[in-house]
């Protein structure tokens, strides 16, 4: 018999109950969906992030000074089994690596990391496992979330392939970190009530992806929304989806052909290369000479 805190949403929780779902990425947005999806009665969480809940996070997080100086999936996972103790929380304290998970139903990520993201997009790939990724633009004021349904929609690198060009600030960790995430952007204002409009519409994707709602219907797989930026062009808290072509070198192997055609052509046949050869200048330019 479930448990009453799920009166409320019998039909959700028949369906979620069974499934197990990871979540990458416990900040302020990924701990609004890890709270969703307790309160909704999923099965089994995965928890994956390496930081520790500070003092910053309160006003934009679940989770309390209560926590401060914690690790944060650990204080979720507190958290989750305080709304749904029957839930199955695993919580892991690492950055995202394939080897940390098992199959699941579905896998979410709300990590500032391009990296993170695309780790998580091949192994969504590869195990055929449905994604959702969730963030905001600027202090929280656009949500984006891109879900990706593997050999049917574009990946999230056919979209988000641009960020791996996006100027980041610079951080002198770069240089005495051997570990620093150079695709990470750092923390930007914004307000919790934003936050929570994003999560919401995060889980709108969650609900179209396991059958439960009529969500995806529209042709696009990019959903934007304008939460408080005045001067976005998108319609001010309305659902802007974007269609993106699918076929990139990620998720398709004749995308990448192409590209490894495109590039090899251009170069020099390296098969008579000798590495005991020395350079030398020959007529102005440089070459190899065995």
């Amino acid at each position: 018999m479930p448990l009453p805190v799920f009166a409320r949403n019998p039909r959700e929780h028949a369906v979620f109950s069974a499934l197990h779902m990871a979540v990458v990425g416990a900040g302020s947005l990924g701990s609004a969906l890890i709270d969703i999806l307790a309160r909704t009665g999923v099965g089994s969480l995965t928890l994956i992030d390496p930081e520790d809940f500070a003092e910053e996070n309160i006003g934009r997080h679940v989770l309390t000074g209560d926590s401060v100086g914690k690790p944060k999936v650990e204080e979720l996972r507190r958290h989750v089994l305080g709304i749904n103790p029957e839930c199955h929380v695993t919580a892991i304290q690492a950055r995202f690596d394939v080897s940390l998970l098992a199959k699941t139903n579905l896998i979410v990520s709300t990590a500032d990391s391009f990296q993170a993201a695309s780790l998580v997009n091949g192994y969504a790939l590869r195990e055929n496992v449905p994604a959702v990724f969730g963030g905001v633009w600027g202090e929280a004021s656009v949500a984006e979330i891109v879900y990706v349904v593997p050999r049917k929609t574009p990946c999230y690198e056919c979209y988000g392939a641009f960020r791996r060009n996006v100027v980041i600030p610079p951080d002198a960790r770069r240089y005495t970190d051997p570990s620093f995430d150079d695709t990470r952007i750092p923390g930007q204002a914004g307000l919790w009530a934003n936050i929570l409009i994003a999560a919401g519409l995060g889980f709108q994707a969650i609900l179209g992806l396991m059958g439960i709602r009529d969500t995806l219907r529209h042709p696009g797989n990019v959903w934007l929304m304008n939460i408080s930026d005045p001067h976005c062009p998108f319609q001010p808290l309305a659902l802007t989806v974007g269609e993106v072509k699918k076929g990139c070198a990620v998720c398709d192997p004749m995308s990448l052909e192409e590209l490894l055609s495109q590039n090899l052509a251009s170069c020099p046949d390296i098969s008579q290369f000798d590495p005991r050869g020395e350079m030398r200048e020959d007529e102005g330019e440089k070459g190899l000479v065995g």
